[in-house]
C-alpha cells in the first residue's frame, strides 16, 4: 500500500520531537491556583470555612448579605494588612468554635453577633492567606486567588445549607445540621485546647 504525500507529511510532523508545554501560558497564574485552595490547606482554615457556611446557612438571603458584607470587608482587610510569623491557628480554631456553636445553639438568631463572628473569620482567613513577599504582579495574582477561594467556600456552603433546608423542611434535617455544627464545634474546641496546652509546655 502506497501512502500519499499528505499522509507521509502528517506522520512525519506527528513523530517529530518537540518541547512539551507543561507550564501555564499565563505568567504567575500558578500563584492564583495556590491562593484559591489556600483556605482549605489547613484544618484550622477548613473548620472556619465549614463553620461559617453552616452558621450563615440558617439566614435568609437578605440577612445573609449583611453578614457576608462584614465577612468580605474583614477578609480584604486581612489580606491587605495581615501576615507575619505569628501562630494564628489558635485564633482560627476559636473562631471556628464560635461559628459552629452559634449554628448549633442559636441557628439564625443574633445577627449582630453573627456579623462579628463572620468578620473575625474573614480577618483570620485573610491574615493567614497573605503570600510571601515577591514580584508585585505575582503577589496581586496570589492575593486575588486567596480572596476568591476564601469567598467561595462559605458562599457555596451557605447556598447548599439554605437549599437543603428549603428542600427538606422536616425538623429532623434541621436537627442533623445542628448536630453536624456541634461536632465541628467540639473538634474546634479540642484542637484549640491542644494548641494552647502545647504552647505552655516547656521547650
Amino acid at each position: 500500500m502506497i501512502l500519499s504525500a499528505r499522509r507521509v507529511g502528517g506522520l512525519a510532523i506527528a513523530i517529530l520531537p518537540a518541547p512539551a508545554c507543561a507550564h501555564s501560558p499565563v505568567p504567575g497564574i500558578e500563584g492564583f491556583y495556590t491562593g484559591l485552595v489556600h483556605p482549605l490547606s489547613t484544618p484550622a482554615q477548613a473548620l472556619v470555612v465549614m463553620g461559617l457556611g453552616l452558621l450563615l446557612g440558617w439566614l435568609d438571603p437578605k440577612r445573609a448579605r449583611v453578614a457576608f458584607a462584614f465577612y468580605g470587608a474583614a477578609l480584604i482587610a486581612g489580606l491587605l494588612f495581615g501576615g507575619g510569623p505569628k501562630p494564628y491557628d489558635p485564633v482560627l480554631f476559636a473562631t471556628a468554635f464560635a461559628a459552629c456553636a452559634l449554628a448549633a445553639l442559636l441557628p439564625g438568631r443574633l445577627l449582630p453577633l453573627i456579623c462579628v463572628v463572620a468578620a473575625a473569620a474573614g480577618w483570620g482567613l485573610g491574615v493567614v492567606s497573605v503570600p510571601d513577599p515577591g514580584p508585585t504582579r505575582d503577589w496581586i495574582i496570589t492575593q486575588a486567588g486567596a480572596f476568591l477561594g476564601a469567598a467561595l467556600g462559605p458562599f457555596y456552603l451557605f447556598g447548599l445549607s439554605f437549599y437543603l433546608r428549603q428542600r427538606f423542611p422536616a425538623k429532623g434535617f434541621a436537627v442533623a445540621l445542628r448536630v453536624a455544627a456541634a461536632w465541628l464545634a467540639a473538634i474546634s474546641l479540642v484542637m484549640f485546647a491542644l494548641l494552647v496546652a502545647a504552647a505552655r509546655l516547656p521547650a
